[in-house]
């Protein structure tokens, strides 16, 4: 404990939450905290829902449009068809 303060404060943290775990509730605990915990499983629920829309938003603005990559891979099939004809110009008149 004397070379490492906080990993003992976490340690007894985590031996009190799992025997506060394995202690039944009392109707007062259910009664005074169940609406707090209510409140709070809704709030992740909702943080979760959120969380997971804007991720599915970004990942949809990371995909490219299918038109657009169709035109994008036409261009370049065009581009590339072109300079072997310019190529091909080049080397009859060459030879």
């Amino acid at each position: 404990m004397e070379h490492n303060p906080l990993s003992a404060l976490v340690g007894g943290l985590a031996v009190g939450v799992a025997i506060g775990a394995l202690l039944p509730k009392t109707q007062a605990e259910a009664k005074h905290l169940g609406p707090v915990g209510r409140r709070i499983t809704e709030g992740a629920a909702a943080a979760a829902r959120a969380a997971r829309e804007q991720g599915r938003q970004e990942i949809e603005a990371l995909i490219p449009d299918k038109g657009a990559a169709k035109d994008r891979v036409s261009s370049l099939v065009g581009a590339v068809a072109q300079a072997a004809r310019d190529g091909a110009k080049d080397g009859a008149k060459t030879a």
